[in-house]
């Protein structure tokens, strides 16, 4: 009719993209169907030229609104994938990091992640310490020398820059080993105990305080909030244990593979993993000595708990032995100064390969294996960490109550000597010997050999002099700070001299004499090495607690880590790239 051809046209004339397109679907729909439209065929030849004339008429116009509306799409979406990528450019080690995950896959990344995401932590624990506790020590605090725990006792200035004194820390209690890093910004001693500092008042007792509580706080809830981000990808991951083939057949590939020879590996890998899936079915099947492998698995477990054990008793024989070694030689060897933490960086490394190889007897899975491995790993690297601090709690303990013992000897001797002078007024003259009393505290008593000197208050006061500065001296909390900067250094090391000769050596050894030995070295033993992701994940694991746990007595401490972070980063991604071959077996030990 002439109406539905007006409300056509005005849909027409519309400027709404919307309303035009409709029209047209229309206009289409009346020229596909016209043939069945009950009209007589005057009427059906108008409204199918009508009809044609609308789609021609606007068609077109409907076409170049809608392509500029996708070109302008398509520029923003380049636009956005342009700053993504820009962006991409400052995120630390993005790069470096993709190209191992393409190499290896998404598992051996996944620790290169970690370690950057804990990088991150140490660098905002690095800013509240440094910009509410360090920088206002060092700007309004008392200078250098000012005090008497800011100040090196003159006897010691000569050797305060020796080698020996720097590696030292000036941790140990002998009087040559005390330095400049003992006596500065490092360690909790050196922080005054006035209450307000500077001219604006500011409390620096309550503000390390609180920025203290505020590291472990900080940390606690980025802890909670990265495990609420994964616990929904754990639960999801727990559910491949089902249905097996399906799994393995439809979902093992990892897609950010780019190299073709870590492809190749990871196709055999499927292969493998595929083959043991049949092998396990079919051993379902069988009968196993239940008995055996039971008592395999005790014996297994009595061996770890043994191994575990072992590890606290020899750290607390350790240190229980510096702490003797202290009291009766006036001299230390390079050993006995740093076998604590020599010690405890041996345990960390050479007993999870000990685990490794006990869990051979136990015959589990190797996905069960793994998980026993986490948790038998964990547990001794907090055991570690536990047992350290409580054993140099008790050598700190055992030190304040021989210091307050000297100090009480120290101030009855005193007495005596000079009651001693006075009874004997008398006399124009006296002499006394001279007497020290060495430990943690040094009494002199000074006084003229020179016969004919009166007694008077002078002579009194001149003779019996004290010397309550502790040459030695510090607080239990700049030993402990000192102790567990010493063990984040010797753990560093380790690290660096493990990688050398665990991966880079041996990496030489199998590519250069592979060709004149009797085997063949790539195939067989010792075989170029793999990341061992769980291991290396879990030393990050104990690093970060060993910050946790002395950066309240060292506020340095995290700006320490971020330094070996970004060493442990470089060193790690070039050995893996070098020396390490993608794993014949993947685990998902990421989560």
């Amino acid at each position: 009719s002439n109406s539905d051809d007006d409300i056509g046209e005005e849909k027409a004339e519309s400027h709404d993209p919307e309303q035009i397109f409709q029209n047209i679907q229309y206009q289409k729909e009346i020229m596909y169907n016209i043939r069945c439209r009950p009209w007589p065929m005057r009427q059906k030849l108008r409204a199918l030229r009508q009809a044609k004339e609308i789609v021609l008429k606007y068609e077109g116009r409907l076409t170049r609104t809608r392509g500029y509306q996708a070109a302008g799409a398509e520029l923003w979406r380049k636009f956005i994938r342009l700053a993504y990528n820009f962006a991409v450019t400052f995120i630390p080690w993005e790069m470096r990091i993709k190209k191992i995950e393409s190499h290896f896959g998404s598992g051996v990344a996944s620790y290169f992640i970690f370690l950057r995401w804990l990088f991150g932590i140490n660098i905002v624990l690095t800013i509240m310490t440094g910009a509410f506790v360090v920088l206002p020590e060092l700007l309004a605090g008392a200078p250098f020398g000012s005090t008497v725990s800011k100040t090196i006792p003159k006897e010691r200035i000569a050797s305060a820059q020796d080698l020996d004194t720097i590696w030292s820390l000036g941790a140990r209690l002998k009087p040559l080993f005390i330095g400049y890093l003992q006596y500065s910004v490092l360690f909790y001693g050196y922080y005054g105990h006035d209450r307000k500092i500077g001219k604006a008042g500011y409390r620096l007792p309550l503000a390390y305080f609180l920025v203290g509580m505020a590291v472990f706080a900080y940390s606690f809830i980025i802890l909670l909030k990265k495990m609420a981000k994964n616990s929904r990808m754990s639960l999801a991951s727990a559910s491949d244990e089902n249905y097996t083939f399906c799994w393995r057949l439809f979902c093992a590939w990892d897609y950010l593979i780019g190299n073709p020879e870590a492809a190749e590996s990871k196709a055999a890998a499927i292969v493998n993993s595929i083959r043991e899936a049949i092998l396990e079915e079919q051993e379902k099947k069988k009968s196993k000595n239940l008995a055996v492998t039971i008592s395999l698995r005790i014996i297994a477990n009595i061996l770890v708990l043994l191994s575990l054990a072992g590890s606290i008793y020899i750290i607390y024989f350790v240190v229980d032995r510096s702490q003797r070694l202290e009291r009766t030689k006036k001299e230390l060897t390079l050993w006995e100064k740093n076998e604590v933490s020599v010690v405890v960086s041996l345990i960390t490394m050479i007993a999870p390969s000990a685990f490794e190889l006990v869990a051979a007897l136990e015959m589990y899975h190797p996905r069960t294996t793994l998980r026993f491995q986490l948790a038998r790993v964990l547990v001794l690297y907090l055991g570690n960490l536990y047992s350290l601090i409580i054993a140099l709690l008790d050598k700190v303990d055992s030190m304040s109550v021989t210091d307050s013992d000297i100090n009480n000897n120290a101030s009855n001797s005193t007495t005596f000597l000079a009651t001693k002078i006075l009874s004997k007024e008398d006399n124009l003259s006296t002499t006394i010997p001279d007497a020290r009393i060495k430990r943690n505290s040094i009494v002199t008593l000074e006084e003229s050999r020179t016969q004919g000197l009166m007694v008077s208050d002078s002579l009194v006061n001149k003779t019996v002099s004290i010397n309550t500065q502790n040459p030695q001296g510090q607080c239990w909390e700049t030993y402990v700070g000192q102790e567990m900067l010493k063990l984040s250094i010797i753990d560093m090391i380790f690290t660096v001299a493990s990688i050398l000769l665990i991966d880079f050596f041996r990496g030489l050894c199998v590519r250069y004499l592979s060709d004149c030995w009797c085997w063949d070295l790539e195939s067989k033993f010792p075989e170029y090495g793999e990341f061992k992701i769980a291991e290396n994940v879990l030393h990050l694991v104990y690093n970060q607690g060993m910050i946790w746990m002395g950066a309240f007595f060292s506020p340095c401490l995290p700006a320490f880590n971020v330094l070996k972070l970004i060493g442990l980063m470089y060193l790690r991604s070039w050995a893996v790239l070098t020396c390490n071959v993608p794993h014949q077996q993947v685990f998902r030990a990421s989560r």
